[in-house]
């Protein structure tokens, strides 16, 4: 139909009717992208953890009334949830004195698979290498599982070391804390940890680092480096931060923090590690390392108040926010996830399910597509103690 009428036109009105054309495509181009964004919206899924009220809460970030923007108790959980990542729609739940992750579909808001990992296998954090497989760790049997999501199977169990604990991924390869923290039924013992390095392509171990004693935390810088919590033995030993150099898999630095530390969560943009310091037994606040400099430069003493009381908690690059997760382990309901500045002030709190312990924030869409950053790596608690014995 065009063009016939295009034939007919001088040359000054082709331009016209090409700039006509263009400034159209052009305004339904920002009126699709309006709609897309307006139907965007940020949410944070928590795993609640206190038993027997197992359950995720979602909360939409974008909701101005902070009560109506939760939806408790979801989706009801297996025993011990110890990790949540989220890829696509589905969120993935490791239920570690069951055995298994849990799958849950976001948009139906429903079940949707199961994974066992073995009995008595006690996986502990999931680490998603694509949308079709993951790792995960196996405190129970010394191992890593590799994972088809999709075929909702284990594909290969690789050994580890002792106590495996924290994973995380980086580029093709797969970095696991050995905690190497063992119960013998009266009182824990502490040999020497470590971090396993797989290869992505063979699944093979490809080297072993020793590290501080108790190393159970894990992340990344999104770059060139691993950084590895070890939380020492709860008494004379306090806890260390670990710098692995991704490329030579060398130690930069190990940095006493002088402390028994929590979760860690990484703020790329400033170069910074915020992790999670105790005073007794009761978490005080936030603690800062300057990655750049490779030094403390907010101490324990000096802890950022508003993450007081945390226990799992990611930093939203999108957003240049915290969010952390404050359980109260009394069963008081008092249950918080707290949104908290880049400069460590907090801006407002949820109310959110019982026993608030792990923290995933995504983009849902009108589709319900799903995508979300990796969760913080967390003090080793089994709700509602300190983890001195298992």
């Amino acid at each position: 139909m065009i063009a016939p009428i295009w034939k007919k036109l001088s040359n000054s009105g082709r331009q016209s009717l090409s700039l006509l054309l263009f400034s159209i495509l052009f305004c339904l181009f920002n009126l699709l992208s309006n709609l897309s964004h307006a139907q965007t919206k940020r949410i944070a899924v928590v795993a609640n953890g206190l038993n027997p009220f197992e359950s995720i809460s979602v909360v939409n970030l974008d909701h101005p009334d902070l009560k109506k923007a939760v939806q408790q108790d979801l989706i009801k959980l297996g025993q011990t949830p110890n990790d949540i990542q989220i890829d696509g729609q589905l969120a993935y739940v490791v239920n570690t004195n069951d055995n298994h992750i849990q799958i849950i579909d976001l948009k139906s808001e429903a079940n949707v698979g199961q994974i066992s990992t073995g009995a008595n296998s006690l996986p502990e954090k999931i680490a998603l290498l694509s949308d079709q497989y993951a790792y995960v760790t196996l405190n129970g049997s010394d191992g890593v599982a590799f994972i088809d999501l999709k075929a909702q199977t284990v594909l290969q169990t690789i050994k580890v070391g002792s106590k495996p604990w924290g994973v995380t991924i980086l580029d093709r390869k797969v970095y696991v804390t050995n905690s190497a923290a063992v119960w013998d039924g009266n009182q824990m013992s502490y040999d020497q940890s470590s971090v396993s390095i797989i290869d992505t392509q063979s699944n093979q171990v490809i080297q072993t680092i020793e590290v501080p004693i108790n190393a159970t935390g894990i992340t990344t810088n999104g770059i060139d480096k691993v950084l590895v919590v070890s939380t020492g033995d709860y008494a004379q030993a306090l806890g260390y931060l670990t710098i692995i150099n991704h490329v030579d898999n060398a130690i930069e630095k190990k940095i006493s923090l002088k402390t028994t530390p929590g979760a860690i969560a990484v703020n790329r943009s400033q170069r910074k590690a915020y992790i999670l310091s105790t005073t007794g037994w009761t978490i005080t606040g936030a603690m800062v390392v300057d990655l750049a400099k490779r030094r403390v430069v907010i101490k324990a003493n000096e802890a950022l108040p508003a993450f007081s009381g945390g226990f799992g908690m990611v930093f939203d690059h999108q957003s240049q926010h915290f969010f952390v997760a404050v359980p109260d382990w009394s069963g008081g309901g008092q249950d918080q996830l707290r949104k908290i500045s880049s400069d460590g002030q907090e801006i407002t709190s949820y109310a959110v399910g019982k026993g608030a312990s792990f923290v995933a924030v995504a983009d849902i869409n009108g589709e319900h597509q799903i995508s979300v950053r990796p969760t913080g790596l967390h003090l080793p608690y089994l709700w509602g103690e300190i983890r001195k014995a298992r």
